[in-house]
């Protein structure tokens, strides 16, 4: 298989992104923190991990939409502070008998007495609040990583979801985190988010704890041309071919650089290929994997227009978009419109005055109804 969708992908099945990944590749040299933003089924998270194994370093990963309770994120925490400091099976043991494994692992661990102590005192000790013990394990960790003199990598995918852990007792999580990381030297903090709004208002919000905290990335489409050689050699590999240059590149434009829609085409593809054991492409045979993966993405692109429809004249907006009409909204209006879209995930600013729809299969949609 040349081509994987659905879920993060690193190695061979990842393509394009040359850009993004040397700057983000500098960063994680630096140790510096950075967040990145970009829309639902983007890449992002295969892009962090990606370049992440491709330096061959070590991280950590929690994703808060998978991860509903302060607890859970804590304990994965601690899991991997145990991890670095050479302990694999940390909290089953520790939930067995916490003075065993002090006793046991005390003369083999990577770091100081007093450093692990502290750490089995957290998990053992007097009953702390959750947020206050998230703040002391994420301190251990500095600690930890200063002890190996060693930079530590923790991505937060999904961060706009953080406050909605349950187990939070603070006001605001979010002021807690910044206060604590801020003083992490050791430590580089990656931010993921797909939710463009929440994102901005915490990354970029004056009155926001992590305004000003790190490195601000938005993640763009593919690069049409880049991709357009790297799709052309994969098929290669097989001694599969197109009948023309121009049907790939038509085909990429089509598809509007969106990454999970290219690749569920590209997968559509391949598999029509194998089933009919061809080995050259058509436009025929493109329109027709096109139109499959259009239909199974018809109930995903319902839910984008049930949202876009939660407020007011954004759908209109977007329709005038997609049909090429004249917008009829006042300056201010439109401005206001097309920001929220922007920051929904919906459309982008090609430049001033200009804006393009960024899934072509929402596109299709808007002009059928």
């Amino acid at each position: 298989m040349l081509f994987r969708y659905g879920s993060a992908v690193t190695g061979k099945f990842f393509y394009d992104r040359s850009d993004i990944q040397k700057k983000i590749s500098s960063l994680l040299v630096g140790g510096q923190s950075f967040m990145l933003k970009a829309p639902r089924r983007y890449g992002k998270t295969s892009l962090l991990k990606n370049v992440l194994q491709t330096k061959k370093f070590d991280y950590f990963y929690a994703d808060f939409r998978k991860t509903p309770r302060l607890e859970l994120f804590n304990n994965k925490l601690l899991e991997y502070l145990y991890s670095k400091m050479g302990i694999k099976g940390a909290l089953k043991q520790l939930q067995e008998n916490a003075v065993s494994f002090l006793l046991t692992h005390k003369t083999t661990v990577k770091v100081t007495l007093p450093l692990f102590e502290a750490s089995v005192e957290l998990f053992g000790g007097a009953v702390m609040k959750e947020d206050e013990r998230m703040v002391q394990i994420l301190d251990l960790i500095e600690q930890t990583a200063k002890e190996l003199d060693e930079t530590f990598y923790i991505v937060l995918d999904e961060f706009q979801d953080v406050k909605k852990l349950s187990g939070v007792e603070t006001a605001d999580i979010l002021e807690m985190m910044r206060g604590t990381m801020q003083q992490h030297e050791n430590v580089c903090y990656m931010f993921a988010g797909s939710h463009m709004t929440l994102m901005t208002e915490i990354f970029e919000n004056r009155k926001s704890p992590f305004f000003n905290f790190c490195r601000k990335f938005v993640l763009d489409g593919f690069d049409i041309d880049e991709l357009k050689q790297e799709l052309v050699k994969a098929f290669k590999s097989k001694e599969i071919v197109f009948e023309s240059d121009e049907l790939l590149l038509n085909l990429l434009h089509k598809l509007k650089g969106h990454p999970a829609n290219t690749m569920l085409v590209m997968q559509l593809l391949e598999s029509l290929i194998t089933e009919e054991d061809i080995k050259l492409i058509s436009d025929l045979l493109i329109q027709k994997a096109y139109d499959e993966a259009r239909e199974e993405m018809n109930d995903l692109i319902s839910e984008y227009i049930k949202e876009i429809k939660t407020k007011e004249h954004l759908h209109d907006v977007i329709y005038r978009m997609a049909s090429g009409e004249r917008q009829i909204l006042d300056a201010n209006s439109l401005r206001q419109k097309r920001a929220y879209l922007i920051d929904m995930g919906y459309i982008r600013r090609k430049e001033r005055g200009v804006y393009e729809i960024i899934d072509g299969f929402l596109e299709d949609n808007l002009l059928m109804i």
